[in-house]
């Protein structure tokens, strides 16, 4: 053995795998392959946390683990993410126009320098470049477009086939009984991935947690590439949307819980999860039906669209009038109770909900859903909530003369909690969330016996012609009320006077702002200074900056 091996091994294990998680995979797979200490070391962080997604063959790498005895004791969290994406381009000459090779020349905002490939060599070498593009007739990019969308499609296949080893696994008999009999019997081995998950949770005896990260949201690069072609990220957001990666993220999320609550044993249930539940996906027994129908929810938004001044109960209605019979919306809801128990043990819980803020009441049918599964975790030590329509995943401002049809649901969702959340341990809430002073008081006043760190980010107080909901009152309440250790605070926002014309928002804690542009230091003693006040429970009557900063912008 080597003798810087040997001398390293002289350490004690913990500082190994501190001086190991330093390094990446890569650099884990070459320590596995130095001596028997180290390749048991590695092997604990190169299996701690594992990928799969419900499609193809995504499943086979955490399942293949899971067989191997050594090392399905290592698995500590799986990890909900798809590999690729591919966005629907409404026409052939939208998908060339949105195409961004390296060395197109820039036009307006469809410049090199908002792209991935833009200082990254290594991607750039891999891409086709740009005169050798417009070089290529127009046959030959119709071609392209053909071959990508026959990929598009085999994608989308791959995930709905998802829907033909579905079972119900609520029903009390103790066969599960196939959702859609006739498919299954034509599937063989065309979709394994959901059969692979369900037997690797049977042996997954360590597994603690369930992470859920949409490829549209966490990876920058997603739908940007196809072959040796570059979407440009501008043209994208312009002339795509992501409602189908919605869809298939809710439909493998949805199966995900089904399979935790059915092969988790009860003394072996998750203690951390974080999830992104957005546009329509299951939050009624009719849409989780729409969702393992392989329908989607195209129906649902064409008829949201046709019922803008009704409500998304209304469109639910006419959506599903012709599917779901009282028969089928029952073995359905049973399903949704099924899920409830992936979350019955959960410590620690990250839950992101998203959909439209028309028609009315998206959001309020969201957050029932939201409510039961919250509800459920009795054990909850902390919670990051975040409720909305959620862009990029982040809630922007909520005010103007909608704001109250834009609050309803996620109010709602707080009040049943503070009434009705068993959270005897909660320590540690944080909130991205549009609501009032007197339900977000209320809320938190109600685990004020344990709730001591505390962190609102991107909140929204909402005026309802109210003169005490800003936030001067709001965290003078917060900070007599609860004996908060730690206060987190950024990007706060309100009005001060009831909307109308000429009235503007106000954003508190914005530490982007361009009044603290080099004035790092000035920006700090006002945050802390204002935590200082809130925390000691002072009489908070301005968070305005001092005047004397405000007048120098």
């Amino acid at each position: 053995m080597d003798s810087g091996i040997s001398s390293l091994l002289r350490l004690p294990h913990e500082l190994l795998i501190l001086i190991l998680s330093y390094i990446d995979v890569a650099g884990w797979k070459q320590a596995r392959q130095t001596c028997r200490s180290l390749n048991k070391l590695a092997a604990s962080l190169l299996f701690s946390r594992v990928h799969f997604e419900l499609c193809g063959r995504g499943c086979e790498s955490l399942y293949n683990i899971s067989q191997e005895p050594a090392l399905a004791p290592l698995v500590k969290m799986v990890v909900l993410r798809r590999v690729r994406g591919y966005r629907k381009f409404s026409s052939f000459d939208t998908w060339t126009n949105s195409i961004h090779q390296p060395g197109a020349p820039d036009d307006g905002l469809w410049s090199a320098c908002e792209t991935t490939y833009y200082n990254n060599k290594k991607l750039s070498d891999e891409l086709m470049l740009y005169a050798e593009w417009v070089a290529m007739s127009a046959e030959q990019k119709e071609a392209l477009y053909r071959a990508y969308n026959a990929d598009r499609e085999q994608q989308q296949e791959e995930v709905l086939d998802i829907k033909n080893t579905l079972c119900f696994r609520a029903m009390t008999t103790s066969k599960a009984k196939f959702i859609h009999p006739d498919r299954a019997l034509d599937t063989g081995t065309a979709n394994v991935a959901v059969r692979q998950l369900n037997k690797a949770l049977k042996t997954l005896h360590n597994l603690s947690a369930l992470e859920h990260e949409p490829g549209f949201l966490y990876d920058e690069e997603w739908a940007l590439r196809w072959r040796d072609l570059y979407f440009h990220p501008y043209s994208i957001l312009g002339n795509t949307t992501y409602e189908e990666d919605e869809d298939v993220e809710a439909l493998q999320l949805s199966v995900a819980l089904q399979s935790l609550a059915c092969f988790k044993a009860r003394d072996c249930r998750l203690k951390k999860m974080s999830l992104y539940v957005g546009g329509p996906a299951f939050a009624t027994p009719e849409r989780l039906q729409h969702l393992w129908d392989g329908q989607g929810h195209e129906i649902t938004r064409l008829c949201r669209q046709l019922r803008r001044t009704s409500s998304a109960a209304a469109a639910d209605a006419e959506a599903y009038a012709n599917d779901a019979t009282p028969a089928d919306s029952e073995l359905y809801r049973r399903e949704l109770e099924l899920m409830r128990l992936a979350f019955a043990g959960l410590t620690h819980l990250e839950y992101s909900v998203s959909d439209e803020e028309e028609p009315e009441g998206c959001i309020t049918i969201a957050a029932m859903l939201a409510f039961q599964f919250l509800s459920t975790a009795k054990s909850l030590q902390k919670l990051r909530l975040a409720i909305g329509r959620l862009v990029d995943g982040i809630l922007l401002p909520v005010y103007g003369s909608d704001e109250r049809q834009c609050v309803t649901g996620s109010m709602l969702l707080l009040r049943n909690l503070a009434l009705h959340a068993p959270w005897s341990q909660i320590r540690n809430i944080e909130l991205e969330i549009a609501t009032d002073r007197t339900t977000l008081v209320k809320f938190l006043l109600a685990r004020k016996k344990t709730l001591r760190f505390l962190t609102l980010i991107r909140m929204s107080l909402v005026r309802l012609r109210d003169p005490r909901n800003t936030w001067e009152p709001t965290l003078t309440e917060i900070g007599q009320g609860l004996r908060l250790e730690s206060l987190t605070i950024a990007k706060l926002t309100d009005t001060l006077d009831d909307w109308g014309p000429g009235v503007q928002p106000r954003m508190l804690f914005d530490k982007e702002d361009k009044r603290w542009e080099n004035k790092i230091g000035t920006y700090e003693a006002y945050y802390n200074d204002s935590i200082r006040r809130i925390i000691h429970g002072e009489d908070i009557s301005s968070l305005d900056p001092p005047q004397a900063e405000a007048e120098q912008h």
